[in-house]
């Protein structure tokens, strides 16, 4: 598999196209602290938020806020290529104190998390991250700023195509069945829970469960539960001082080693870590 990729990374700032000639899955899903915007640039993928799956095409945008579970995968183990940009909270500052009153990162927190772009907009988008890939190349204070000041232009037109699209429930994979099995491990994440046991409360095959699952959610029964419950373990994590083992048996977790080796699996960071790290973020908002 070739792959041609061209990447720029600066302190809080990140920008990345990749080319791929085959299909690619990640291995698991993953977390970060930090805002993305990726774009399809050609080819389809599979995209997991959370608690739903998206096809993406080419010249869609995907928005992840900071924080949110997310994974891609193959669609047909096709071909694809894009790019995908990452700032952190503090990356715009200079421009959040100019303008005050403007919310560069709102359309983070809505619904919509896929945009369906027009050829027109799918210019202008392809156009402003190859300038940001450019300039993000060199290590000067006015390629910095033309940088900084090209992403918040690029916000601000992204949230204006937001504000006119739905695009949650136009791009969801949807499936009847699969969604009450969502809606049912959202309830009962605490519980243990089992293929087989799943399967019983729905009255159907565990293997057709798993299939079923797998082809509408593009993640295993293990992967989706396991998905669920660090979310729920990054709330309480964020919320209090609640110790480690009580996070992990109140998130549906056998052992409090279990739960620290599937959490760093997933964030790269072990619980204690990811505590200290919000409240220092916490501490520098504040």
């Amino acid at each position: 598999m070739r792959i041609d990729a061209e990447w720029s990374n600066h302190q809080g700032f990140y920008i990345d196209r990749m080319n791929r000639t085959e299909g690619y899955s990640m291995a698991s899903f993953h977390i970060h602290d930090q805002y993305e915007i990726y774009y399809e640039i050609e080819g389809t993928r599979r995209y997991f938020i959370e608690d739903g799956a998206y096809l993406v095409n080419a010249g869609d945008v995907v928005l992840i806020n900071k924080n949110q579970i997310h994974k891609t995968s193959a669609v047909n183990n096709d071909s694809n290529s894009r790019i995908v940009c990452n700032f952190d909270e503090h990356y715009l500052k200079e421009l959040r104190e100019m303008f005050p009153q403007v919310n560069f990162t709102g359309l983070f927190q809505g619904d919509a998390r896929v945009l369906k772009l027009s050829v027109k907009d799918q210019s202008q988008v392809y156009h402003s991250l190859n300038q940001m890939i450019s300039s993000a190349k060199e290590d000067t204070p006015e390629s910095q700023a033309f940088c900084k000041m090209q992403l918040a232009c690029l916000l601000l037109f992204l949230e204006a195509l937001r504000a006119k699209q739905k695009a949650e429930e136009s791009r969801k994979v949807t499936n009847t069945l699969v969604d009450s099995i969502q809606s049912y491990i959202s309830l009962h994440y605490a519980e243990p829970i089992t293929l087989k046991g799943l399967a019983a409360q729905f009255y159907i095959s565990p293997y057709y469960l798993s299939r079923l699952f797998k082809k509408t959610v593009n993640l295993s029964l293990v992967e989706y539960v396991n998905g669920v419950r660090i979310k729920a373990a990054q709330n309480l994590l964020e919320a209090g001082e609640v110790k480690i083992s009580d996070v992990a048996e109140k998130t549906g977790f056998a052992t409090a080693a279990h739960f620290r080796r599937v959490f760093k699996e997933a964030t790269g960071i072990n619980p204690q870590s990811y505590r200290k790290n919000v409240k220092e973020q916490k501490r520098q908002e504040n």
